[in-house]
């Protein structure tokens, strides 16, 4: 293992593991946003605007990594 994967292997791995949570976050949200209303919808709507920044950084960060050990 060179020194480039020994730096990346540990950020993709945590990067996976925060992109895997966020999605399946999502999926248990999905009845709250189905049947809330008002405030309570809101929050929801909200917590889902936090995961979806996670996913796009978490999936960037493991896109960059698995392109770097492809090439």
């Amino acid at each position: 293992m060179d020194e480039l994967q020994r730096h990346t292997e540990p950020r993709g791995a945590q990067a996976r593991e925060n992109l895997v949570n966020a999605l399946r976050e999502c999926c248990e949200l999905a009845d709250g946003v189905e049947h809330f209303q008002g405030q309570d919808l809101l929050d929801v709507l909200n917590h889902l605007d936090g995961l979806r920044f996670v996913m796009a950084e978490s999936g960037q960060l493991l896109m960059g990594v698995v392109r770097g050990f492809e090439g």
